[in-house]
């Protein structure tokens, strides 16, 4: 039996055309900005000295070629290990730090003046120290990103736990756990959002330590390849090193969120991200 279709009402398309913009307007505009920011990046070619300022068809042809090259593979390779293995050890000292403080009373009291002091010392300073200790290699490098890192990860640790223990105290006890037991039962995933918020902002401070530290610190991975192009005015190549350097924070980024949403998707769910 043939069936007839119904014309969708003009007003009916106009509400679909609507629902559709709001559902996808701010990445066709965010879309629309980005073409409209390079176009006017490449016009500037047209009348500055490209040492100071390169254009976008410049950087795409420096780029092919260091990665053609292999400077650029290497480079991206080691400062992917050197961040991964200081925010491995970051988040190691500073969730077990930061649920150390919130479950004992006289750690938190003794710990507290030196962890504000550790946050309001500007770690760049350290830098020197590392290499005092621990040289001019890999070693300086990742011992720097974890010691820029840390502090984002215990604060938010501990402000879990605080937050936790106001609330949830009368749980662990009305089941008879144990204290080991109500860290690791009700705390730990009770501070899980404020510690992924914090592994987020030590990946941002990471990346500008895995640069810093390659620049000073024996000019190795990405960091001592900017630091290359910059001392022979290479101004292409330079701008192709930092995309790069922005795209493995990307990438880290987005390995984070999947972390999240498959070890942790009851906080994805509620995520004011998610919320409809």
């Amino acid at each position: 039996m043939a069936t007839i279709s119904m014309p969708v009402p003009a007003r009916g398309r106009k509400w679909d055309l609507s629902k559709r913009y709001r559902d996808h307007g701010h990445v066709l505009v965010g879309a629309v900005g980005v073409v409209a920011a390079i176009g006017i990046w490449q016009l500037t070619g047209l009348f500055m000295n490209p040492i100071f300022v390169s254009t976008p068809s410049a950087v795409v042809r420096a780029l092919a070629h260091i990665i053609a090259s292999g400077a650029l593979p290497s480079a991206f390779l080691r400062s992917l290990l050197e961040m991964l293995g200081g925010l491995l050890a970051a988040t190691l000292v500073g969730v077990g730090v930061g649920l150390l403080m919130g479950r004992v009373r006289l750690v938190e009291k003794a710990l507290d003046p030196l962890v504000a002091l550790g946050n309001a010392t500007p770690t760049i300073a350290l830098l020197p120290v590392m290499e005092v200790w621990f040289g001019f290699g890999t070693t300086a490098r990742v011992a720097f990103i974890m010691v820029i890192a840390v502090w984002p990860i215990l604060v938010n640790t501990y402000a879990g736990v605080r937050t936790a223990r106001s609330r949830l105290t009368d749980v662990g006890k009305a089941f008879g756990l144990s204290p080991w037991r109500q860290t690791w039962k009700i705390y730990f995933p009770a501070s899980m959002p404020y510690i992924l918020v914090g592994m987020r902002i030590s990946l941002a401070v990471g990346a500008v330590g895995m640069i810093l530290g390659g620049q000073e610190v024996g000019q190795a991975g990405l960091g001592g390849l900017t630091e290359v192009y910059a001392e022979y005015s290479q101004t292409s190549d330079l701008i192709a090193a930092i995309i790069t350097t922005t795209g493995l924070a990307m990438l880290m980024f987005l390995g984070l969120r999947i972390v999240r949403d498959r070890a942790f998707p009851w906080i994805a769910a509620t995520s004011a991200g998610r919320r409809r």
